[in-house]
C-alpha cells in the first residue's frame, strides 16, 4: 500500500498546480472578463451612469500673467510678467446622450459643462483681483485686420475709431478683474456712433466664440464664458462594445470623422494627420494598459489630437498605475522635417518663425482653431525656442510644475491624477497705420496658462479600492497561499515519507 505520506504529498502537488492555474490563468481571466463588461456603456448599467455625469468634477486652475511695464512696453521694453494665480474652478461635466447607434457600439451626445468657482482653493486670490492684462480681443482684431487683405478698408478706419470701440485705450493691455477676464467678460463696443458701429457690427459677425453680445448690445470678451453652460457639438464615441480597448474613443464632432481645421495634403480628398481625430476626451482611457505602450487624447480647446508616451509605474493612495506624459512631436517637433508641416498655417505676418513659415520649437499656432491669432505653448514656455524666450522677462519654466502628464489605473484605464497644462499667448507688434502700435517690440505676449485635470478623491479611492484593488489582492492572496500551501505540504510530506523508508530499511543493531 502507498504510504500516506506520499498520498498527502500528492493532494499537495494538485493543490499548488490548482493555485498555479487559478492565478496565472483563471482569475486573470475572470477579471479580464469583469473590466471588459465595466468598462463598456449599456444603456443602465453603472458605467453609463459614470458617463453621462462624472462622479466627481475636474479642476480647472488658471493662471494669468500680470503685466508689471504696461507703459515701458509702449515705448519698446521688453514685457515684464508677473504669474499670479492658481484661481481654481470646479469643472462640472454633464453629457445629454442622443441616441445610440443601432448595434449598441456608438454613442452620440451634447457635453454641458459648469464652472464653480472655489474660493477655499483659491484663496489667498480671488475673483475680484485686478489685473493687467494682455488686451486680448483688441489684439485680435487688429491683426486678422491686419493679415486679411478683404479687411484693409477696414484697418484704415479702426486707428481713427479705437476710442469709440476699445473704450478709450492707452496701451495694448486692459486693466480688469480676473472675472471679468475669465468668465463674465471685458466688454468694449459701448454705445458705438456711426464707422465704430459699422466696425463693432463686423466683429460681431466674426463669429468669434470668445466675444459675445451683451444686453445692452455692447460686446464683451472673456476666456471660457463661452464653454460655461449648455454644449453645441454633436460627438460620436465607442461604447467598448464588440471592442472594450476602443472606449470613449471618438468616432465623430458633428458628423465628422476628420477636423477641418488644419492644412490637408495636396492629394484632394485624402486627410492630413494634423486633421485626424484619434483617442478619448482625456475623461477615461482604454483598459489594460501596457508598459511602454502610447494613447491619445483629443482636445477641442486646441483642436488636436495628442499622444502620451509610458514613463513610469506609479502607486496614487496605494493604486497602482501608469504614468503618460506628452512628448516631443506635441509642439516641439513640428514642420516638414517632422512630415507635420500641415501644422504650420501660417496665417501671421511680421512675427517671429522661421523662413518656411512654421514657428520655432514649441509654438503652435492656433489660428485656424480659434478663428483669433492665439499661440498656444507648454505653461512659462517650457521648453520653447529661445526666439522666444529671450524676449519676456518673469518665466520660469519648471518641468515637474509645467509638462502635461496623467496617471492611469493600468488595468480599467480610469485616471488617478494628473491633466493637460497648456499656456495661451498672442504675439504683440507694430501694425500698419495702427497709431498705438508703432513702438511695440516684435515678442510673443503671454495671456494665461490653464491646467485642466483630476485628483481621485478620498470618496473614489475608497470605492476603487472596494471594487477593484481589495479583490485584486484577496485573490493574490488566494492564489499564493494554494501554490505555497500545496508545495510546501507536498515537500513536507515527501521528506517525512524518505525519513520513514530510511528508519524501516535500517538493520537492526546487534
Amino acid at each position: 500500500m502507498l504510504h500516506w505520506s506520499l498520498i498527502v504529498s500528492a493532494l499537495g502537488v494538485c493543490v499548488a498546480a490548482l493555485g498555479g492555474y487559478c492565478g496565472w490563468v483563471l482569475f486573470p481571466n475572470m477579471v479580464h472578463k469583469k473590466v471588459e463588461q465595466s468598462v463598456v456603456i449599456a444603456d443602465g448599467s453603472e458605467q453609463y451612469k459614470r458617463f453621462v455625469k462624472l462622479p466627481q468634477p475636474l479642476n480647472f486652475k488658471v493662471y494669468i500673467f500680470n503685466v508689471t511695464n504696461p507703459d515701458r512696453i509702449q515705448q519698446g521694453a521688453i514685457p515684464i510678467v508677473e504669474e499670479i494665480g492658481p484661481y481654481v474652478y470646479k469643472q462640472f461635466r454633464q453629457k445629454k446622450v442622443k441616441h445610440f447607434s443601432r448595434d449598441g457600439s456608438k454613442i452620440s451626445y451634447v457635453q454641458n459643462v459648469h464652472f464653480d468657482f472655489d474660493a477655499d482653493a483659491s484663496a489667498p486670490y480671488t475673483q475680484d483681483d485686478r489685473i493687467v492684462a494682455l488686451n486680448m480681443h483688441m489684439n485680435s482684431v487688429l491683426q486678422i485686420s491686419e493679415n486679411d487683405p478683404g479687411l484693409a478698408l477696414l484697418l484704415v478706419h479702426l486707428n481713427a475709431n479705437l476710442k469709440a470701440v476699445f473704450n478709450d485705450p492707452r496701451s495694448m493691455f486692459v486693466s480688469t478683474s480676473v472675472r471679468e477676464y475669465l468668465f463674465d467678460g471685458v466688454r468694449f463696443c459701448i454705445n458705438p456712433q456711426g464707422i465704430a458701429k459699422a466696425i463693432c457690427n463686423q466683429i460681431k459677425e466674426s463669429g468669434s466664440k470668445t466675444i459675445r453680445e451683451q444686453s445692452d448690445g455692447s460686446l464683451a470678451f472673456s476666456f471660457f464664458g463661452h464653454k460655461n453652460g449648455s454644449g453645441h457639438e454633436v460627438i460620436e464615441v465607442h461604447t467598448g462594445k464588440g471592442d472594450p480597448m476602443r472606449v470613449l474613443e471618438i468616432q465623430k464632432l458633428d458628423d465628422s470623422h476628420n477636423l477641418q481645421v488644419w492644412l490637408n495634403a495636396s492629394t484632394e480628398g485624402e486627410t492630413s494627420v494634423c486633421n485626424q481625430i484619434n483617442g478619448t476626451d482625456a475623461s477615461a482611457y482604454p483598459p489594460f494598459r501596457q508598459r511602454g505602450d502610447s494613447m491619445y487624447i483629443f482636445s477641442a480647446d486646441i483642436c488636436r489630437s495628442v499622444q502620451l508616451f509610458y514613463q513610469a509605474d506609479i502607486q496614487y493612495q496605494g493604486i497602482p498605475g501608469y504614468r503618460y506624459s506628452i512628448g516631443e512631436n506635441f509642439i516641439n517637433d513640428i514642420g516638414p522635417e517632422h512630415d507635420n508641416e500641415c501644422f504650420c498655417v501660417d496665417k501671421l505676418a511680421n512675427v517671429i518663425k522661421r523662413k518656411n513659415g512654421c514657428l520655432y520649437a514649441g509654438a503652435l499656432d492656433l489660428t485656424t482653431c480659434l478663428d483669433a491669432p492665439v499661440i498656444l505653448t507648454l505653461p512659462h514656455m517650457l521648453g520653447a525656442s529661445n526666439e522666444y524666450r529671450k524676449m519676456i522677462r518673469g518665466l520660469k519654466p519648471d518641468a515637474k510644475k509645467h509638462q502635461t502628464f496623467v496617471d492611469v489605473q493600468s488595468l480599467t484605464g480610469t485616471p488617478l491624477q494628473g491633466g493637460k497644462r497648456v499656456q495661451f499667448n498672442m504675439f504683440l507688434k507694430s501694425i500698419n497705420r495702427i497709431g498705438i502700435t508703432e513702438n511695440l517690440p516684435t515678442v510673443l505676449m503671454p495671456a494665461i496658462w490653464v491646467e485642466e485635470g483630476i485628483q481621485l478623491n478620498g470618496e473614489m479611492v475608497a470605492f476603487f479600492k472596494k471594487k477593484l484593488i481589495n479583490t485584486l489582492k484577496t485573490l493574490n492572496i488566494v492564489h499564493w497561499a494554494t501554490l505555497c500551501g500545496g508545495i510546501g505540504l507536498a515537500v513536507i510530506c515527501l521528506i517525512y515519507y524518505i525519513y520513514q523508508k530510511g528508519r524501516v530499511e535500517e538493520p537492526p543493531v546487534k
